[in-house]
């Protein structure tokens, strides 16, 4: 059964060239290479998983290809050139075949953009730069600011994990402490106040409920937890109900401010790239509310699009679809100026400021928060199980 196989070689003018073929055997391959004077340097199978996995590509890859692109395509050398050129460190064999399927497009006479979009590894709003920067002509410093822009998320986002390594052990700790207490320990008490002739306290009535249920449904509250999430994960994919929970996960005090925030980043971000581009202003709503990964943005700016086809001015449609009162202003001078990209800019950084600023508040507020949860969880349930011995010191 003939195989695809991911090879790389020397052609006749002694330049290195890759490629994927389908052929029985690296034997096979060898010889069909060699017919058209290509000298094979290795080669290697593509199994079915990898062209299946992973579904996106690392936040360190994507970071390594921007930066390659840009600068090589900065020194003016072309672009199908800057693709054969490009070395990524420990890439998986996805990202592999998936450069050499773009490589291929691009011969075929595909855009950069309809070749990256069929890979199916980048996010839409990668090919939505990618594309305004091919109808701008400004392609090189589109990836270059889009690469500037993902070290800086990406970093955040180390920075915030790093911080939530402390709070996720206190978390796990406390809960799998308090699991080994309502599941072992309260049952071996209870024997002690089965034969107590007094009332027990409401408190650790309801931890042996607990306890009971615990011991004899747990596997059956696992089950409803799964299905929970499952209905959830559901319900996410539907528009209309994902638009609701959007917004209420914005109203999450905390965590919800800073989605917020990255949204209101990543909507400026991509309007000040593509109309920095040359890009029509019509032209980069409609983009960024393609690109947005969030549907209420999305939305919204599709409403925007059609008033502004309608005559209104930019600073109207916004205040109409409820942007923050001091964005408005902010772009109503830069219509009255005639630099709404600078107001885009100073947008953009706005709100990554913003959210830098409440991601570092978070990271100081969620570890004692948590440690203050677990502390009353786990003490809640010593004082349960230590009532009834204060009741029956006081009897005897």
């Amino acid at each position: 059964m003939a195989a695809y196989w991911l090879w790389r070689g020397v052609d006749s003018e002694e330049q290195e060239c890759q490629g994927l073929i389908q052929c029985g055997s690296r034997m096979l391959l060898q010889l069909q290479l060699s017919q058209q004077g290509i000298g094979l340097i290795n080669s290697q199978r593509v199994w079915y998983w990898h062209r299946r996995w992973p579904k996106n590509i690392a936040a360190q890859h994507l970071q390594q290809l921007l930066q390659q692109w840009s600068q090589l395509l900065a020194a003016g050398l072309p672009l199908l050139l800057c693709l054969q050129l490009t070395q990524v460190d420990k890439a998986p064999m996805r990202l592999k075949i998936e450069l050499v399927k773009i490589q291929q497009s691009l011969l075929s006479g595909a855009s950069f953009a309809g070749a990256i979009a069929r890979s199916g590894l980048f996010t839409s709003a990668l090919v939505h730069l990618i594309a305004a920067g091919e109808a701008s002509g400004e392609l090189p410093q589109l990836l270059a600011q889009t690469h500037t822009q993902l070290m800086a998320n990406n970093d955040l986002k180390r920075r915030f994990l790093r911080t939530m390594i402390m709070p996720g052990i206190t978390l796990f700790s406390g809960v799998l402490v308090s699991l080994l207490i309502v599941y072992w320990v309260v049952p071996q008490v209870a024997n002690l106040y089965a034969s107590a002739d007094y009332g027990l306290p409401v408190m650790t009535q309801w931890l042996l409920l607990a306890a009971e249920l615990l011991r004899h449904k747990g596997w059956g509250l696992l089950g409803l937890l799964v299905v929970f999430s499952a209905l959830v994960m559901g319900l996410w994919s539907l528009p209309r109900v994902r638009l609701t929970m959007e917004v209420g996960l914005w109203r999450v005090p905390g965590i919800g401010r800073l989605m917020h925030l990255h949204g209101q980043a990543e909507l400026y971000l991509l309007l000040n790239l593509t109309f920095n581009a040359g890009v029509s202003l019509l032209e980069a709503i409609a983009l960024a509310g393609n690109a947005s990964s969030w549907r209420c943005i999305s939305r919204d700016l599709t409403v925007a699009t059609v008033k502004l086809k309608q005559g209104q001015r930019l600073s109207q449609v916004f205040a109409s679809v409820g942007v923050p009162q001091h964005a408005v202003q902010m772009i109503r001078m830069g219509e009255a100026s005639g630099h709404l990209g600078t107001s885009f800019n100073q947008l953009q950084n706005y709100y990554q400021q913003q959210a830098q600023s409440h991601s570092l508040w978070l990271e100081q507020l969620i570890e004692p928060v948590l440690l203050l949860l677990v502390s009353v969880f786990v003490g809640g349930i010593l004082v349960a199980l230590y009532l009834p011995l204060f009741q029956m010191g006081q009897v005897m």
